[in-house]
This record gives C-alpha cells, sequence and structure tokens, in this order.
C-alpha cells in the first residue's frame, strides 16, 4: 500500500470534516463500538498517561506547546492533532517527528484488515484515531498529547479513561453541530472532564465557567484554573515572538518564544500547569525553558518569510480567532498595512469574523477553498463588504502581495492555510 492508497482508503469512509452540517448521535458517533473495536486491536486503554485537550480556541496551540515541553524534559511523546495542514501524517507525531511514510502505511494495513465496515471502525477520523492510539502504543511513549476532533462527548477521542484534561476557552464555533448556544456547546465538550481525572481550565466567559464547574462537580473533580495556577507575565513583544516570564511551582525566569498576541500567555500558562502534573519538579525548570524557547506553532499565528514577503498564516476560523489576530498584529506590527487572503468554510460565522478583521485589513481578496464545504468568495464578499474575488490561489497571492503592503495575511480555514503552504513550498 503506497501514501496515496493509504490516505484513499481512509477517505473512503465517512469524513464528518468535509460535512458542513450534521446531527451528531450514538448512532453516528457511537464511541461504545468504536471503544470495543479499539479493544479488539490490542489497545490497552490506560497504558500511556494521556493529556486529552478540548475547548475551541487554542486547542492545537496547546497541544503542540505542551508536546514540547514533555519532550524537553525527558519524555518520549506521542502528538494525535487535528486537522493536517500538508499530510494525513501530520496529525500523528511521536518525539517531535511526523510518523513516517512506512509506519503511516503499515498502520493503515492493519486497520484495512479489520473484518467488515459494519463490525470495524466505521469512519476516516474513527480510523486516524485508531491508528494514533495504537501507533503510541507500539511506540511505548510515556506520555500522549490526544486533541479533542470536535465537540467532546461523541468525539472518537473520548474513549480515553479518565486523565488529565485541559478546556482552552469555550466559543461559538461549530453551531450547526454543536448547538447554538455557549451553553449547549461547552456542556458537550465538558465530557472529557472525568471522574478520577484532573481538570485543568483555562480562562473561560461566566456563561462556559458555570457549565465546566456544574460537570466538575458531577463528576468529583476539584478544577484547577490554569492561570492562577502559573503567571505569564509580557517583557517584550517583537516582530517575530515574545519575552514572557513564567512563574508557577518553580520559577522559569524569562522565556524567549516565537508566540505572537497577549492571548498566548493563557496558552502558556496552560501548558506549563499541565506540565507541571506530569513531570518532576526537577525537570520543570529546563523542560519548561527548553520546550517554550522559540516555540511557534504551524498553521496559527505563524509568520514565515517567503517569496511574496512576509506572510502570516492563521486556520482560526471564528471572531474570536480573529480578535486575537488583530490584537497580535497591533501589538508586534503596530500601524502596519495587511492584505488578507480569506476562505472558509460554508458552516462558519463569515460575518462575524471578517467584522472582526475589517479594523485591521487593509485589502480583502477572497479564494474559495478546494473543499466541498468551502464558501463562495462572492458571499464573502458580500459580508464583508468589500474586497476582491478570485479564481485560483496564486493570483489571489500575487494580487495581495502587490502595493507594497507589511504583511499578507492568510487565514479562515486550515484547508485554504495549508494549500498556501503548499503552492509557497513552507514545511510545517
Amino acid at each position: 500500500m503506497t501514501q496515496a492508497e493509504a490516505e484513499a482508503y481512509l477517505l473512503g469512509f465517512i469524513n464528518y470534516e468535509t460535512l458542513a452540517r450534521y446531527t451528531p448521535t450514538t448512532r453516528s458517533h457511537d464511541i461504545a463500538r468504536f471503544k470495543a473495536e479499539l479493544l479488539r486491536q490490542g489497545w490497552h486503554p490506560g497504558d500511556i498517561p494521556t493529556v486529552h485537550i478540548g475547548g475551541t480556541n487554542g486547542k492545537g496551540t496547546v497541544s503542540v506547546l505542551l508536546e514540547r515541553v514533555l519532550r524537553a524534559g525527558g519524555l518520549r511523546t506521542g502528538l494525535y492533532t487535528s486537522p493536517h495542514l500538508r499530510s494525513m501524517r501530520e496529525r500523528i507525531q511521536i518525539g517531535g517527528r511526523v510518523v513516517s511514510s512506512r509506519a503511516f502505511r503499515d498502520g493503515v494495513s492493519r486497520l484495512a484488515a479489520q473484518p467488515s465496515p459494519r463490525e470495524g471502525f466505521r469512519t476516516t477520523f474513527e480510523h486516524l484515531t485508531a491508528l494514533a492510539f495504537l501507533t503510541f502504543q507500539e511506540a511505548k511513549v510515556e506520555a500522549a498529547i490526544i486533541e479533542v476532533g470536535l465537540g467532546g462527548r461523541l468525539d472518537a477521542t473520548n474513549v480515553l479513561p479518565a486523565g488529565r484534561a485541559v478546556m482552552t476557552p469555550i466559543s461559538l464555533d461549530h453551531m450547526q453541530i454543536l448547538g447554538g448556544t455557549i451553553s449547549r456547546i461547552a456542556a458537550d465538550k465538558a465530557h472529557i472532564l472525568k471522574r478520577g481525572g484532573t481538570a485543568l481550565l483555562m480562562p473561560q466567559t461566566p456563561t462556559a465557567k458555570a457549565v465546566l464547574l456544574k460537570r466538575c462537580r458531577h463528576e468529583s473533580l476539584e478544577p484547577i484554573w490554569t492561570s492562577e495556577e502559573v503567571h505569564v507575565e509580557y517583557v517584550a513583544m517583537h516582530r517575530n515572538g515574545s519575552t514572557l516570564s513564567v512563574h508557577g511551582d518553580v520559577d522559569y525566569g524569562h522565556v524567549d518564544t516565537g508566540l505572537l498576541g497577549a492571548h498566548q500567555g493563557a496558552n502558556v500558562a496552560a501548558v506549563v500547569a499541565a506540565a507541571q502534573t506530569l513531570l518532576p519538579k526537577d525537570r520543570l525548570r529546563k523542560a519548561v525553558r527548553r520546550g517554550l524557547t522559540g516555540a511557534r506553532v504551524p498553521g496559527r499565528l505563524d509568520l514565515r518569510e517567503t517569496e511574496l514577503g512576509p506572510v502570516l498564516l492563521d486556520g482560526g476560523h471564528n471572531p474570536g480567532a480573529a480578535r486575537a489576530v488583530g490584537k497580535a498584529l497591533t501589538q508586534h506590527y503596530p500601524g502596519a498595512r495587511v492584505h488578507a487572503v480569506i476562505g472558509m468554510a460554508k458552516d462558519k460565522d463569515h460575518r462575524g469574523y471578517l467584522q472582526a478583521m475589517t479594523p485591521w485589513v487593509s485589502r480583502f481578496h477572497f479564494i474559495r477553498a478546494d473543499s466541498p464545504r468551502a464558501a463562495e468568495p462572492r458571499l464573502l464578499k458580500e459580508r464583508a463588504g468589500t474586497g476582491r474575488i478570485h479564481g485560483d490561489l496564486r493570483s489571489a497571492l500575487e494580487a495581495a502581495a502587490s502595493g507594497h503592503p507589511d504583511l499578507v495575511f492568510v487565514g479562515g480555514s486550515f484547508l485554504l492555510v495549508g494549500e498556501v503552504m503548499r503552492a509557497l513550498s513552507l514545511d510545517i
């Protein structure tokens, strides 16, 4: 089986990532059946310490940074995230490296030998999740960082037993699937907080906080508020990152990171708070400093020097993400002239996202991402009230780079960010 054949096989199952609207049920997302099949394939739940990361904004960032810190602390790590930017293999990493093509192909071949779709795994995401869990087990990782795919209650990753769970800030997103209110979305995501585990909560809106605290009481959990556990202050912000002062169980001192935006302080606090529950105290300072120094997260406020000049990539697709980008630009690039290339999925809050961007974007360029879920550029232009429509990615990028902006921003979709990374030959 080649890499292309392996990916084609996985995409031959129901792929909910391509659907803008659906209603998850215990029948369509039967995690009890999924867990039974995982056990049949030899999975041993609880053998590997895990950190389950849910929420809305910052899940990917916290996942990537925590993996770096734990690896710097001497642990053999596994990292499972979604979506990918350039290759499916990116979703599964061991020791900071994308799983090899051979390991990926061999793993998919083993899954393909399952008895039948009725008895085996039924969706693309179930296959990928099973592949990650079984790969980590085979590789004997010492800690696995698992990012929730969508929601929490019926997400395939939620077969994990009680362990450490981090809840990033919850906001309105995937409303057609999870519900149209913060309370409904939070209630779904809260299911990763389980009796006997550890609940690490990042700052939340009052509504989300109330829902999460109710879940903690129900599961007899004493929540750890990460921004109270670990204090992060900004020492300096520069064009390529930030210098942070970090203090928790130990004084971590000043750390020079590649992270952009003041909101990253809360992400770093969550990462360090989680690390403090996993690493011996005598390893913490070195692990945090080494893991965060120079750290950046691919596709998330990710600044790159390219043939077109500086390009900032961010796959965030809700108003909160747009506001975070705007604040980061104000802090790191005050007064910058920004041209934006935007593509979004049909089910996103286009108006809210674009309105949040308007104060800091000088010119919009709209493109249709290569996905059946993609919104038409005409619709995006109508909701922004301004901008140009492009039929292909190269023309959109070149037009955005014309007029000598200080920065080209690409965002609204991780799929679009991945397309741009391929077009500009950017590594993850």
